[in-house]
């Protein structure tokens, strides 16, 4: 994504622009995103997260080395996992209840976070002078905010070990499946898949066609409720 940026044919001065747009845009995305598991994991009664500094979104404490990297260059990536220990979650019976809902708060953070920049982005563009500098930066960072959440969203919920799509469907495994000698030895290897698929990813077409079906309910709830908030102000107007 940065790559394509600084190849693009424009002035030095809006390159480093469009820079600091999107990575602040990705910083937030996925600071949101590991915040999420954390407070979830730790309102559901494990304080591991808090612990070690996870309950924050001081984007510093969730910096993966690698994802970070490709979250900057290729626009999707992941932050540095959070621990936690399912064994302390308590708030609830269901111990897979409470995991499950641990592995989706990330992607429920970014859809959030797309929704609320989309429904602000609605707000300056009816109410405010787009033309003014300050005021398209601002526009522009909401959108792109919502755009790299969607898609941070829609890769995490890829049925890949270790994101978070694959540990929902593990949770919903039969109990003597999961705890095999055959899955464990599985799991040593897992990791190695994204891996694969990122080494291997643009000759995957697929992949991007997953993201994009995966991306599409979520963007379509988002789109009908600004255009039927576009309706509404345009009434009132």
């Amino acid at each position: 994504m940065l790559i394509e940026l600084l190849t693009a044919d424009m002035e030095i001065g809006q390159k480093i622009f469009y820079a600091l747009i999107m990575i602040f845009a990705l910083t937030l995305s996925f600071s949101i995103h590991e915040f999420m598991h954390a407070f979830t994991a730790d309102w559901l009664g494990d304080p591991t997260p808090r612990n070690m500094g996870r309950l924050t979104l001081n984007p510093m404490a969730h910096m993966d080395p690698m994802g970070t990297v490709l979250l900057l260059v290729a626009g999707f990536g992941w932050g540095k996992p959070v621990m936690y220990n399912p064994r302390k979650l308590n708030r609830f019976k269901s111990y897979r209840g409470m995991n499950i809902m641990v592995h989706l708060a990330g992607v429920t953070g970014n859809f959030v976070l797309a929704l609320i920049c989309s429904i602000i982005n609605v707000f300056i563009v009816q109410f405010a002078d787009v033309n003014q500098p300050a005021i398209m930066a601002l526009t522009l960072a909401f959108s792109y905010t919502s755009i790299f959440s969607l898609m941070l969203l829609a890769f995490n919920l890829l049925p890949i070990p270790p994101l978070d799509g694959f540990h929902v469907l593990e949770e919903l495994l039969p109990v003597k499946l999961k705890y095999s000698e055959g899955y464990k030895k599985f799991q040593k290897f897992a990791p190695l898949i994204l891996l694969i698929v990122f080494v291997t990813g643009s000759r995957l077409p697929f992949l991007g066609s997953a993201i994009e079906v995966i991306k599409f309910p979520f963007a379509w709830v988002i789109n009908a409720i600004c255009n039927g908030l576009v309706q509404l102000l345009s009434n009132f107007g």
